[in-house]
């Protein structure tokens, strides 16, 4: 790898089902050979890179995650809704000088509490996910997991960021959520690299274009792994060609590894599977010494 300190490789797609997540487990697997490598999964809704590693050993207790959320002090609200018409979210509703906070659409921004002239609105913490870690061998394994209902991603999202950054390992795997909304730009946010894995499908091509249009305008090096190759027929190549993309690994459709996959089994024995992945830290490698590196971690 580079001579930056501390890289990070974000692993993420266009939609889901490409085989994202095994991509990132076996990136960071290759990766940890060779340097101090953590692998953390911020797809909170549905993490499940865990499943490749059950023998993992935990890494101390589960960190809850909170937000802070406004509480109304009715004796001093002055009912003027002010509140109300300040957040961008549709969580407070005044009606008849009566505040109502919807705890559900929240985001704990803390516009409404800044902003109340009377200080009639107090924050309070409200859990709303977890983070916890383990580990396999020389990898460290990360995973945010947002509360069944919940809505607030982000925050966990962040708070796994923050905790992966204290682990000070030189090399960190992001499994991101799929697709361009908000949760997935907060998990590519401070990325070095970015790993976009596409099938040959037109219904995929779709998506990788604006997967890649969002790590442009994010300003982050990419480049393309075609997974399933030859399960389909769409022409990866001269789409990614188009927008100056490279494609950066190919792995071939194999049953065998998709019934390992099903498994939760991972293809360290694979060789062809385990030479495209120091192939694309080496893809990496080359991009990254163009690029401003991430900020340094903390300590743990």
């Amino acid at each position: 790898m580079s001579e930056i300190s501390r890289v990070i490789i974000a692993v993420a797609s266009g939609k889901g089902g490409t085989g994202k997540t095994t991509i990132a487990s076996h990136l960071a697997l290759a990766g940890s050979m060779k340097r101090a490598a953590i692998l953390v999964d911020l797809d909170v809704e549905a993490p499940d890179s865990f499943g490749y590693f059950p023998a993992a050993a935990p890494l101390g207790p589960p960190e809850a995650v909170s937000v802070r959320l406004p509480t109304v002090d009715a004796q001093r609200c002055l009912g003027c809704s002010h509140c109300a018409k300040v957040c961008r979210f549709g969580a407070l509703i005044a009606i008849g000088g009566v505040v109502t906070i919807d705890e559900r659409t929240c985001k704990g921004c803390g516009r409404c509490v800044a902003s109340c002239p009377a200080g009639a609105l107090i924050e309070q913490d409200l859990e709303v996910g977890e983070t916890r870690a383990a580990r396999s061998g020389t990898l460290v394994l990360l995973e945010g997991r947002m509360k069944v209902g919940d809505i607030r991603s982000t925050a966990v999202i962040e708070a796994a960021k923050k905790r992966a950054e204290r682990s000070g390992v030189a090399l960190e795997v992001r499994d991101c959520p799929p697709g361009t909304s908000c949760p997935a730009v907060h998990a590519l946010a401070g990325a070095n690299y970015l790993v976009l894995v596409a099938e040959p499908t037109e219904f995929s091509l779709h998506d990788l274009g604006a997967a890649i249009e969002l790590a442009m305008s994010l300003h982050i090096p990419a480049g393309v792994i075609l997974n399933k190759d030859g399960f389909g027929s769409a022409d990866v190549e001269s789409f990614c060609a188009a927008r100056r993309v490279p494609v950066i690994g190919r792995i071939a459709f194999d049953r065998k590894r998709a019934q390992k996959g099903v498994a939760g089994m991972l293809w360290q024995e694979d060789q062809e599977m385990m030479a495209c992945m120091d192939a694309v830290l080496a893809s990496a490698d080359t991009a990254m010494r163009f690029c401003v590196p991430a900020e340094e971690g903390g300590k743990p």
